[in-house]
């Protein structure tokens, strides 16, 4: 009875570690699929915004040069603020496919993973 019970115990300890592990790698795809959408989201619209950034700070510090001392500070403040908010948002998209290739390595353990 003893032995028939480890026996029992043992093929129930297998069979979790197999359904857990089919499991671990249903959600490795999983996320694996969700980083390329986030990735291709990403390079799609992280451009555009930042061209935006650009073209507002060169509108704010143009605007800025009509008025007086003190706003014109302000403008320039606010282009320089617009101006680097659209470098950091090339430099994420940029990034993107790189950081997401490394999270979905990371995430599948090591394994081979299809391209986006």
């Amino acid at each position: 009875m003893n032995a028939r019970y480890k026996a029992t115990l043992l093929a129930l300890v297998l069979y979790m570690g197999v359904a857990s592990a089919t499991a671990v790698t249903s959600m490795a795809s999983a996320i694996a699929t969700g980083l390329c959408y986030f990735r291709v989201l990403v390079t799609g619209v992280l451009p555009t915004l930042s061209l935006i950034l650009f073209l507002f700070a060169g509108l704010a510090y143009a605007a800025g040069q009509a008025f007086g001392a003190e706003t014109k500070a302000k403008a320039q403040g606010w282009a320089m603020s617009l101006l680097v908010g659209g470098i950091i948002g090339i430099v994420l998209a940029v990034l993107a496919p790189v950081l997401v290739e490394i999270f979905i390595s990371m995430s599948m353990g090591g394994m081979v993973t299809p391209a986006c």
